[in-house]
C-alpha cells in the first residue's frame, strides 16, 4: 500500500528516479503479436493537519496530489485525460475516506468522508473531522481514494501528537 513512500525513500537514497507501471493482464495472452501498452500506477500524497482543541490537538489529513491510473481509460480519449489529469487530478477523485487509527490487518474504519453526487460536484481535499486522540504518540492514518474508473488507492500518513 505504501510503495510510493518507499520508493520515494529508495530515490532520496541512491539518488535515482523511479517509475512504477502496472503489469496490464493482456501480456499473458498467448496469441497477442503487440505489446499492451504499460500504465504507471496512481500516485496519492496526503499530509496531516495539526490544530489545537479544546482538549489537546485535531488532526485532519490534507490531500496533496493525486494523478489517477489511466490504465482503464480507451485508448480513444486518453491522450486528452492525460493532459487534464497531470494539471487538476483532484477532478478524477469521485470518493475519499481516512481511518485516522488504522493498524494493519484490520479492517478500515470509516471515520471521515466525502465523494461527489450527481447534483454537487465539489470535493473536500482536507477533511473536516478534527479528530482527537486519546493520548500523545505516533499514529498511522489510511486515506482511500476512489477515482472516476472505481479503481481504489491507498497511503498511510504518519501522524505525530
Amino acid at each position: 500500500m505504501d510503495i510510493r513512500q518507499a520508493i520515494a525513500a529508495i530515490e532520496t537514497e541512491l539518488d535515482v528516479k523511479i517509475r512504477l507501471h502496472r503489469i496490464p493482464r493482456e501480456i499473458m495472452e498467448k496469441n497477442r503479436t503487440e505489446v499492451p501498452p504499460f500504465f504507471e500506477v496512481a500516485l496519492l500524497e496526503a499530509e496531516p493537519v495539526i490544530r489545537k482543541a479544546a482538549k489537546g490537538k485535531s488532526v485532519d489529513i490534507k490531500l496533496k496530489n493525486f494523478l489517477p491510473s489511466l490504465t482503464e481509460v480507451p485508448s480513444k480519449e486518453l491522450e486528452a485525460l492525460q493532459e487534464r489529469a497531470m494539471t487538476s487530478g483532484f477532478d478524477f477523485i469521485d470518493f475519499w475516506a481516512v481511518d485516522f487509527d488504522w493498524v494493519p490487518g484490520k479492517p478500515f474504519n470509516h471515520h471521515w468522508q466525502d465523494y461527489r453526487t450527481r447534483k454537487d460536484r465539489s470535493l473536500k481535499t482536507v477533511s473536516d473531522a478534527e479528530f482527537t486522540y486519546d493520548a500523545p504518540g505516533r499514529y498511522t492514518a489510511c486515506v482511500k481514494v476512489v477515482d472516476v474508473f472505481g479503481c481504489d488507492t491507498s497511503i498511510t500518513v504518519e501522524i505525530e501528537i
